[in-house]
């Protein structure tokens, strides 16, 4: 335990000298409070509506006057089209003739109140024997507010990763890791002692993240948890940068892999249809983006994030165990 304190206080005291270490929990920090104030103008947009054709085309022209208007020729797919990640409402009539607004549960204040006030112009002005329901079918947190959050807590956990990479590039070049080898030291007690500093990391960010958006109110234990075993994803990797890079050069080139790796998991995981997700199962990236999918829009139960732990970490363990010799002779 002594010698992992040992080459953790060492990483930290390298890394804060280079401000590296000030560098890596800042940025994601910084990115949280620019997204911040992005949403409030995202959702200030021209408004849009998704419309039945079957409603008329009276009420089409209506809502042209307030919006952008698309029509669809079926429930279902003005129903996929709310379930969008914009914000959009859709309008259609029910079974019994009377207007029905379907919400996704996240929009706006505008989109939701706006077609109530359509609706009730157009009956009240040409007397039309019909009433109107909503249907709330989604979530209820806006979609550039949960995407934009995960997608910088990914990177807080990436960024742990690199550090230990370039921590270890440092070394490398020093001849650190060659005294190392003649040292009492154990590969393990290295390679414990060079995590510590991907895991603190992105658990700092995660909730300095969350509590600039104002997102603490989810379980906090789920959020840990989640945090935790997707570190190990950054520990891996970050190992894998340090020993295949020869230079500081080469590892901020095999930095920008990492960050496609995480960014296919994230863009992947939102423009594709459910269907099509099991094109993203290789990636543990991808289950840690579904946990706290899960955990932000209070979806997902202690069960489902457990099978979503297991896949990263069996996901996770294949990779070491396919670069396990890489690692042992990078680290010789």
């Amino acid at each position: 335990m002594k010698r992992m304190s040992s080459i953790f206080k060492r990483d930290m005291s390298s890394s804060v000298r280079d401000f590296l270490i000030i560098y890596m929990i800042i940025a994601p920090i910084l990115l949280a409070i620019g997204l911040k104030f992005f949403i409030p103008s995202a959702t200030s947009a021209t408004l849009q509506f998704a419309i039945d054709k079957g409603v008329g085309d009276r009420v089409v022209e209506e809502f042209e006057k307030y919006g952008n208007v698309e029509i669809y020729s079926s429930g279902k797919e003005l129903e996929n089209r709310v379930n969008k990640i914009d914000d959009i409402a859709g309008i259609t009539l029910n079974d019994e003739g009377n207007f029905k607004i379907i919400l996704e549960g996240n929009e706006s204040h505008d989109t939701k109140e706006i077609p109530l006030k359509i609706i009730r112009s157009l009956t009240s002005k040409d007397k039309l024997g019909v009433n109107y329901v909503v249907e709330d079918i989604g979530i209820t947190m806006s979609p550039i507010a949960w995407i934009g959050g995960i997608s910088i807590i990914m990177t807080a956990i990436a960024i742990g990763g690199i550090l230990i990479g370039l921590n270890i590039i440092e070394e490398k070049e020093s001849g650190t890791i060659m005294a190392l080898n003649v040292s009492p030291m154990k590969r393990v007690e290295f390679i414990l002692g060079k995590s510590i500093i991907g895991i603190l990391i992105p658990i700092v960010d995660v909730f300095i993240i969350l509590g600039v958006l104002n997102m603490l109110n989810v379980d906090l234990i789920m959020v840990l948890t989640m945090t935790l075993v997707s570190s190990i994803i950054g520990v891996v990797i970050g190992f894998l940068m340090g020993i295949t890079s020869p230079n500081q050069i080469a590892g901020i080139a095999n930095m920008k892999v990492l960050f496609l790796i995480v960014g296919i998991s994230i863009v992947g995981a939102v423009l594709l249809p459910k269907t099509k997700h099991f094109l993203l199962y290789w990636a543990p990236t991808y289950w840690s983006f579904m946990g706290f999918k899960g955990i932000l829009l209070k979806t997902i139960t202690w069960q489902q994030l457990g099978s979503y732990i297991v896949w990263i970490l069996v996901l996770t363990a294949l990779i070491f165990l396919l670069f396990k010799k890489k690692i042992r002779k990078g680290l010789a």
